[in-house]
């Protein structure tokens, strides 16, 4: 039985092009012109049926059926990717450099990189973790999770994560707080990401109606020193879930506001990109789609 294949050179540049969200990018990953890569994608649509890009001034944007192709071609092209590496190199592992924020890689990542998890995933993990936020990507790094986007030579880049914000504290002092209110509660200042202004101005209170204040630098501190009674944090859906899912925070008031930046995911784009690499991308924006949806999930159930 024959099998119906689109042309293989024309799946790769709409890989590219998918992933880069670009046209010339993919060009210059694969090593041909901007017209190739045009062509490769047109010809593409018209034997799929579909249009998969929304072509606009000087930049091109996946349709609903492009991302959803998008995503089937890259599982594709990571289990030849991946089977073909184990053949070449006799069943040797792959090596990825992952550079991400401190915070992230202790609240979120870690909790799910099971031992299930790496042992399906094959590959070993040198997890990069600088207490600064990066102003660049070290050419070493295959991938890399910033806060924010960082435009780094090299790399292409992709939202992950992006989150709501709002108050949270230990459940005594919760209900300490329903007979007493935020005023007078001890605040706790997290310089690494927002501040209390807005929830503030919400409640219609000033910095000066808390009791006292704790700075720190590091989120996961702040959500430490929360959890253990000592004032009210602010937390987020995605740093702050594994501690709302054990108890050891709760959220006791509103509102929730919308983070005004979010947790990018850049990808070496030297070519060809390994194996390995592609293996771990795509397990992140897989855990990164199911964190998604259960965040969705559990609102919905809240309405």
């Amino acid at each position: 039985m024959s099998r119906r294949l689109p042309n293989l050179n024309a799946v790769r540049a709409f890989d590219a092009a998918a992933r880069h969200q670009s046209f010339s990018r993919a060009a210059d990953e694969l090593g041909v012109t901007h017209g190739s890569v045009s062509r490769y994608i047109k010809n593409l649509e018209a034997d799929l049926g579909l249009q998969l890009f929304e072509r606009r001034h000087r930049q091109v944007a996946l349709t609903p059926a492009g991302a959803r192709y998008a995503g089937t071609v890259a599982e594709a092209l990571v289990l030849i990717s991946l089977e073909t590496g184990t053949r070449v190199a006799g069943g040797a592992r792959g090596k990825v450099v992952l550079d991400v924020d401190s915070d992230l890689a202790l609240l979120w990542l870690m909790p799910r990189l099971d031992r299930a998890g790496l042992d399906a995933l094959g590959i070993d993990i040198e997890l990069r973790s600088d207490p600064e936020p990066p102003r660049t990507i070290a050419p070493s790094t295959d991938l890399a999770i910033t806060w924010g986007p960082i435009d780094a030579p090299g790399y292409s880049r992709e939202p992950l994560l992006s989150f709501t914000s709002f108050p949270v504290c230990a459940p005594d002092l919760a209900a300490e707080m329903r007979r007493t209110g935020l005023a007078g509660q001890r605040l706790i200042h997290d310089r690494s990401m927002g501040s209390w202004d807005e929830i503030l101005r919400r409640e219609g209170l000033a910095l000066s109606s808390a009791a006292g204040h704790l700075t720190f630098h590091r989120t996961y501190l702040c959500l430490d020193a929360a959890a253990q009674g000592l004032g009210i944090a602010i937390g987020d859906d995605v740093t702050t879930a594994e501690m709302l899912k054990a108890g050891r925070l709760i959220r006791p008031f509103g509102p929730d506001m919308p983070g005004r930046k979010a947790f990018y995911l850049s990808t070496s784009s030297r070519s060809p990109i390994r194996p390995p690499v592609l293996a771990l991308r795509n397990w992140l924006l897989a855990q990164a789609e199911d964190h998604a949806q259960r965040i969705e999930g559990e609102a919905s159930g809240s309405d």
